[in-house]
C-alpha cells in the first residue's frame, strides 16, 4: 500500500498508474481533487483512494495517512522554482513545513519507507570550473526552492539514522509532458512539445544555445518505483542524481527535433533573465548518474526523438488525462 503526495501531478499520476497496473492499492494526496484523474486509471481506480489536503497542515497529512493504511511514501508533491520565487513564504510552508510534516508522519505512523524527490536545482555556488557534477558535488542553491530541497534531503538523512526510516530520495532534472501548467525556469522544453504538437506557436524562452537537464515523465515516474523496489543492503548513496535525457540537448536542438516530428512547428526564442540565471550552470557541466546506475541499475528508456513519439502518442490518445 503506497501513499503519493502530489499525486495528481505530472509524475505522481504516472507512478500511480504504474502501481495500480501492478495491483497495488494507492491512495494519491493533493489540494485537487481526484476527478479527473479516474478516466486514467480505469478499472482499477477501485484500488485507489485520493485524499484532498495541505502538505503544510500535519493534521491534514495524518488523517490522510490514516485512512490509506500505507507502508510507503512518495513524497513527490511541493512548489516548483518560479512560483517559489515569487512566493517564498508559500514555499516555504509547503515544501519545508510540508516535508517535515511527511517524516514526523512516517515516524509516528511506523511508514517503513519514503521516497522523496528532490531537484538538480539543490545545485549552484561552488560549480565555476566543474565539467561535472556527481552525488558529492556541493550543494549552494541560490533560490528558495534549491534552499528548501536540500533541508528536505538533510532532514530524510536525519531520520534514516535518528529513528532508522527507510529515507531515498532522487534528485531529478526538468520533467517534460503533457499537460503541465505550472511555469518554472526548465518549462520551455514541455511547452515547446505540447504546443508544436498542437499546432501552436511558441516562444522558448531561452536563448538557442542553452542546455538544460530534462527527463521524460515516464522516466521519472519508473525511476521512483525503481528505487523503492531496491533492497535496503545497496543503497549507499541515499540521495541521488539522475541525469534523463543524454547527452543534453541544446533548446536549438530540442527545436530542431520537434520539427523533425512536427513539420511547420511554429518555435521560436524569447530570452527570460531568470530562466538564463538559472541555467548557467547547466551549459558544460557532465550530470554523473553512475550511482544511481550501479546500487539500483537506474537507465533512462526515452530518447529525445522517443519522447517527441510517445508525447504526440499521449495527446492523441488520452488527451482529457491532460487537460
Amino acid at each position: 500500500m503506497y501513499f503519493i503526495t502530489g499525486g495528481l501531478g505530472l509524475i505522481g499520476r504516472w507512478l500511480t498508474k504504474i502501481l495500480l497496473d501492478t495491483g497495488e492499492r494507492v491512495t494519491t494526496f493533493s489540494r485537487s481533487s481526484g476527478e479527473k484523474a479516474e478516466e486514467a486509471f480505469g478499472e482499477r481506480k477501485k484500488n485507489w483512494t485520493h485524499v484532498r489536503g495541505n502538505l503544510d497542515s500535519i493534521t491534514d497529512v495524518m488523517q490522510a495517512l490514516k485512512i490509506s493504511k500505507a507502508k510507503s511514501i512518495f513524497h513527490i508533491g511541493g512548489m516548483l522554482s518560479i512560483p517559489s520565487e515569487n512566493n517564498p513564504q508559500a514555499c516555504f510552508n509547503t515544501n519545508t513545513v510540508g516535508m517535515f510534516n511527511i517524516l514526523e508522519s512516517a515516524r509516528l505512523f511506523d511508514i517503513e519507507q519514503v521516497i522523496y524527490a528532490s531537484s538538480n536545482g539543490t545545485y549552484g555556488l561552488g560549480l565555476d570550473g566543474l565539467s561535472r557534477i556527481d552525488d558529492d558535488t556541493v550543494q549552494r542553491p541560490t533560490t528558495i526552492y534549491g534552499c528548501t530541497k536540500v533541508y528536505g534531503e538533510l532532514l530524510g538523512r536525519y531520520y534514516r539514522k535518528k529513528y532508522n526510516l527507510d529515507f531515498r530520495g532522487l534528485r531529478i532534472p526538468a520533467v517534460v509532458g503533457p499537460g503541465s501548467k505550472t511555469k518554472h525556469v526548465s518549462i520551455y522544453n514541455a511547452w515547446a512539445v505540447e504546443k508544436s504538437l498542437l499546432g501552436e506557436p511558441y516562444e522558448i524562452f531561452v536563448t538557442p544555445e542553452t542546455k538544460c537537464p530534462f527527463i521524460y515523465f515516464k522516466d521519472a515516474a519508473e525511476a521512483f518505483q525503481k528505487l523503492a523496489a531496491v533492497p535496503a543492503e545497496r543503497i549507499k548513496t541515499v540521495n541521488y542524481n539522475i541525469a534523463g535525457i543524454k547527452p543534453i540537448p541544446t533548446a536549438e536542438e530540442l527545436k530542431n527535433a520537434i520539427c523533425r516530428h512536427v513539420p511547420g512547428a511554429r518555435l521560436s526564442f524569447k530570452p527570460e533573465t531568470l530562466a538564463m540565471e538559472y541555467q548557467k550552470m547547466h551549459q558544460k557541466i557532465i550530470w554523473d548518474e553512475s550511482r544511481a546506475a550501479e546500487e539500483w541499475d537506474w537507465g533512462s528508456r526515452f530518447g529525445i526523438d522517443d519522447m517527441i513519439v510517445d508525447f504526440e502518442k499521449e495527446i492523441k490518445e488520452h488527451a482529457s488525462w491532460y487537460d
